[in-house]
């Protein structure tokens, strides 16, 4: 898995608009070929906003050209 941070301004008057995001997930998905997993956010200014995430990402498994083995019972 591979994680990317990315930080918002704490603007104590008015919300973050932000778009970051989706260059960075475009980025990994369509040039790097990972798979956009999720994110958690890691910092939380005083008033309870998040300040920065952490994008996650993973390798797609690549598909196995073996048949499955399948348990004798």
């Amino acid at each position: 898995m591979e994680f990317v941070r990315l930080k918002y301004a704490n603007n104590k008057l008015i919300n973050a608009d932000i778009k970051e995001h989706r260059e960075v997930i475009n980025r990994y998905v369509e040039k790097e070929g990972m798979e956009y997993v999720g994110f958690i956010p890691v910092l939380f200014g005083p008033s309870g906003k998040t300040l920065e995430v952490d994008l996650i990402f993973k390798k797609p498994k690549k598909e196995s050209k073996e048949p499955a083995k399948t348990k004798k019972g």
